[in-house]
């Protein structure tokens, strides 16, 4: 991805922005609240405001002028039952375009990656040169996306499960076939019937779509170190433990995978051997019995540490499962309280590796 460049100077009120409050900048309207911020505390004044809401104003005109003339021209070739009202028409696109400037003033100025470069940007450029600017990374972001499809796919667990190869297959496609980044790139990205281990909703557009891939590229690398035959008895079992087809099911398979890895390595074994017997899943119940939040930290710490020494996957993936560490002692502490390891972690019989 395209990253916006630094200016050569700082504003002259930059000794104000100390003051900033960072949690009043929302990502997903950067540009707004943090024009509100800098106001707030004095680093931009009123006047500059008011330029700038009148030549977003310039900006929304020139975009809803186009649109008008290719109005025009479909109107020409249209028969009268096909012809659409161009007010209610320019109603409905000045709400979307508006919303997609704004998608594209964020992504250029959240490039800097620092609000006080983002505020001399404000100060200093144009707001048709920042918005062209962000359409620039956008179209670098689609691009981005699309090779993160391509790797997706060649990464992909071979399974038959519906919700993972739909979206692989098909919904991303059509998403990328069909994103609109002039006119429409702040639309969200349909909900992907696939989920990840982790939501990316707060996200938007492209940016949305690009962490999606990112991270299920992420997810596939990491069911790579494990042997084909124990990934799909494991996906089975857990099937068969939640009574339905691992075509049916609606879950992450990079979750179902990770858990009984770190299973494994809590119970002294090779992380890389997925299966767990019934009684090893009862030697976790009682192995979490009465241990402490504290002791059971220690324990996910311990164990995410061994998976990461023994198998070796490469620094993004490591990072990706040690992000998992706090939500790893969530689930043990329910499965802990309920005395029931088997909540977290899918047992397996062994012999079945051997009649695949």
């Amino acid at each position: 991805m395209a990253y916006a460049s630094a200016p050569d100077s700082l504003p002259r009120q930059h000794d104000r922005f100390p003051l900033i409050n960072r949690r009043n900048i929302h990502p997903s309207r950067y540009t707004q609240s943090l024009i509100s911020e800098a106001l707030r505390v004095g680093m931009i004044p009123i006047e500059l405001v008011d330029d700038i809401q009148m030549q977003v104003r310039g900006v929304l005109e020139d975009h809803l002028r186009q649109a008008r003339r290719e109005h025009a021209r479909a109107e020409k070739t249209a028969g009268d039952e096909d012809v659409i009202n161009v007010p209610s028409v320019d109603e409905a696109l000045a709400r979307s375009m508006l919303d997609s400037i704004f998608y594209s003033l964020d992504t250029y100025l959240r490039g800097f990656h620092d609000p006080l470069y983002a505020i001399n940007a404000l100060q200093g450029m144009a707001v048709d040169e920042m918005f062209r600017a962000g359409q620039k990374m956008i179209k670098s972001m689609i691009c981005e996306s699309v090779a993160l499809h391509v790797q997706a796919k060649k990464t992909r667990i071979t399974t038959d499960n519906a919700a993972y190869n739909v979206t692989l297959d098909e919904e991303i496609h059509a998403y990328l076939g069909g994103y609109r980044y002039q006119r429409a790139g702040h639309e969200v990205v349909l909900p992907l019937t696939y989920p990840l281990s982790d939501d990316v909703r707060a996200a938007h557009g492209i940016h949305r779509l690009h962490e999606y891939l990112s991270r299920l590229v992420t997810e596939n690398r990491f069911a790579a170190l494990f042997e084909p035959e124990e990934k799909a008895l494991l996906l089975a079992s857990y099937a068969k433990q939640h009574r339905t087809t691992t075509q049916e099911m609606h879950v992450n398979l990079y979750d179902v995978i990770v858990r009984n890895a770190l299973g494994a390595a809590i119970l002294g074994k090779y992380p890389g051997i997925l299966v767990l017997t019934e009684e090893e899943i009862a030697h976790l119940t009682e192995g979490l019995h009465r241990k402490t939040t504290r002791e059971l930290e220690h324990m996910a710490a311990d164990a995410i540490r061994t998976l990461i020494a023994d198998l070796h996957p490469e620094p993004s993936v490591a990072a990706y499962v040690g992000g998992h560490a706090k939500r790893f002692v969530t689930e043990l502490l329910r499965a802990r309280d309920a005395a029931d390891a088997s909540l977290l972690f899918v047992p397996s019989d062994p012999q079945m590796l051997f009649m695949q």
